[in-house]
């Protein structure tokens, strides 16, 4: 019942399925610096730019494969040419779908990985290994790119993370960062035009979250609903007709028979629990009574349990939830029916097409919007589990083809750094020139960057094709209208309030130290189905929560939960994680 990972709202991730000749193992390449490069050394947090105008007299012809490669790149691109003058490169477009599993391990049975490659999927080990690419010395990411290198300095564990087994200077691949999920990033939506109807007031001082398209029909507080206060609010949404068509056919809300961490994250941190996307639980643990366990063993969830089972008997819960996936649910939100939602902030803040409120909304011209936190449990407890847990480091790997010379690496880290973290290459490389291809929203590099007529076609101009897995907050503020922005900062993702709402795990194995993800593989698809058919029969009332619990968690148990368990208390503690 419950997704998989990969549902997670995640961007480009597709996987891979490595079938690879071995060869020989990889090493760094031996060749020096040959002095190709102008820029003195910079220490780890120095922001300048590792950047000069001209890099060498040299001309060198690199292949390179960036985050937005979808095969379609049009050669000689505004970008590459851009590059191509500024660091004296002549660049070589693959023409490969990176999010295509079957495109990249073609590509890769072949022999034509370019020599700077970006991989949506944590892989760089075992390309590593099989002799595929080289390590990445420490000091010339010190040297070469000290943007990248202060980045790592200020999310630790950066700089152990990707590191080559048994080194401590040498990296296998340069990682990512989702700086778009440093903060909490649900938060839940109800019908502000029922709740008026029904005369209920909403708590704290009510704000539109923007001022263009629909967004002045958003209104945003940051003072959340208890869960005794929404019970309320949801038995007046089914009994009080708040449609005005006088039939007894609206809801609270819709779960998903799929996906599970999209519309009960809020509520199992009402619980205290985090979610994980894979239903499984290995993620998102916990200790109990001194104990390691999943979410989904744990009696905070099975008082969850109970809570959902006796809103689904009271009439809160539409009964159609049972043969609806997200989609479907999503749909059944624009019919109008329904009340409340989980919503990711900027689906809320920022309405995108097809999922609530946004879909509502476009339907509708009278609908109003309310967004909250997440709703406050009975003991007080707020949140939702962290979308990525411990770190929003990694998901992404750019690895370095094994006969990459030295002189070359260097080229490729400064372009690296430049395209990622400086403000001029950032924008240059993805959104592409002023007054041509967009216009700054208002102040320049301190809001949203907006296309001009459709100029921001990727294949066609090359914006985006050439940068990494890097979202940082720069980024983001170049990407966001200003008026969602400031919701951004001062809610969402303001480090002294959202970030203290988000759930992490007890443990977890960052550096896949134990062969917790072995056990996974042998029992996780077992272990999910028990438990995705014991969420849907529990909420309907096929079984008693109270009469079933002790026999539900003694079979997952010995279904190997158990051994799952007993590994990952192996890994280190997330508290210990968070201090490097």
């Amino acid at each position: 019942m419950i997704g998989t990972k990969n549902s997670r709202h995640r961007v480009l991730t597709a996987g891979l399925a490595l079938a690879l000749v071995g060869t020989s193992a990889a090493c760094s390449s031996g060749g020096k610096e040959s002095g190709a490069s102008a820029t003195p050394p910079a220490a780890a947090g120095s922001s300048a730019s590792a950047v000069p105008t001209a890099t060498a007299a040299k001309t060198l012809e690199i292949s390179w494969v960036g985050a937005n490669a979808r095969g379609k790149v049009e050669d000689n691109n505004y970008v590459q040419q851009k590059l191509e003058a500024k660091f004296n490169v002549k660049l070589k477009n693959k023409k490969v779908d990176v999010n295509n599993r079957d495109q990249v391990n073609l590509m890769l049975a072949s022999g034509e990985l370019p020599e700077a490659t970006f991989f949506s999927a944590n892989d760089a080990k075992k390309l590593y290994a099989d002799g595929v690419s080289r390590a990445i010395p420490k000091d010339m990411i010190l040297r070469y790119a000290p943007n990248y290198a202060r980045m790592l300095d200020e999310n630790p564990p950066g700089w152990q993370m990707s590191l080559v087994p048994g080194k401590t200077d040498q990296y296998l691949s340069l990682i990512g960062i989702a700086q778009s999920v440093e903060g909490l990033n649900w938060g839940t939506v109800y019908r502000l035009d029922w709740l008026e109807k029904l005369g209920i007031k909403p708590k704290g001082n009510l704000q539109p979250v923007g001022t263009t398209g629909v967004r002045p029909r958003i209104f945003f507080t940051d003072q959340a609903f208890t869960l005794e206060e929404e019970a309320k609010i949801f038995d007046a949404m089914v009994n009080q007709d708040p449609d005005g068509n006088g039939k007894k056919d609206t809801y609270a809300f819709t779960p998903y028979n799929d996906t599970f961490s999209w519309w009960a994250a809020n509520y199992m941190g009402a619980f205290g629990l985090g979610v994980d996307g894979a239903g499984t639980g290995f993620d998102m643990n916990l200790e109990e009574n001194g104990k390691l366990m999943t979410f989904n063993t744990s009696t905070k969830y099975k008082d969850f349990l109970t809570l959902m089972a006796d809103w689904y008997k009271k009439g809160y819960i539409d009964p159609e939830f049972v043969t609806l996936n997200r989609a479907k649910a999503w749909e059944k939100f624009s019919t109008g029916k329904i009340g409340s939602a989980q919503a990711a902030y900027n689906a809320a803040s920022q309405p995108i097409a097809g999922r609530p409120p946004g879909n509502l909304l476009d339907k509708d011209p009278n609908a109003k919007i309310l967004l909250t936190p997440p709703e406050i449990g009975y003991n007080g407890q707020q949140g939702a589990a962290a979308y990525r847990p411990v770190s929003l480091l990694g998901g992404y790997d750019f690895i370095i083809r094994k006969d990459v010379s030295d002189e070359k690496l260097i080229r490729i880290l400064q372009m690296f750094d430049y395209l990622n973290y400086d403000k001029e290459g950032v924008v240059m490389s993805r959104f592409g020139e002023l007054g041509t291809h967009f216009n700054w929203e208002g102040e320049p590099y301190n809001s949203a960057a907006l296309p001009i007529n459709g100029s921001n076609a990727d294949d066609k101009f090359g914006l985006g094709y050439y940068n990494f897995g890097i979202i940082s907050r720069q980024l983001l503020t170049y990407q966001t209208p200003k008026d969602v922005m400031k919701l951004v900062n001062d809610y969402f993702f303001n480090k002294d309030k959202g970030m203290k709402l988000m759930i992490q795990p007890a443990r977890f194995d960052l550096f896949k130290e134990t062969m917790t993800a072995d056990l996974i593989g042998k029992y996780g698809e077992k272990l999910k189905t028990m438990t995705d058919e014991y969420l849907l029969k529990s909420i309907t009332g096929e079984v008693g929560v109270a009469s079933t619990w002790d026999d539900y968690v003694t079979r997952w148990n010995s279904s190997g939960g158990n051994e799952i368990m007993a590994e990952l208390g192996k890994a280190p503690k997330t508290a210990d994680l968070l201090k490097k």
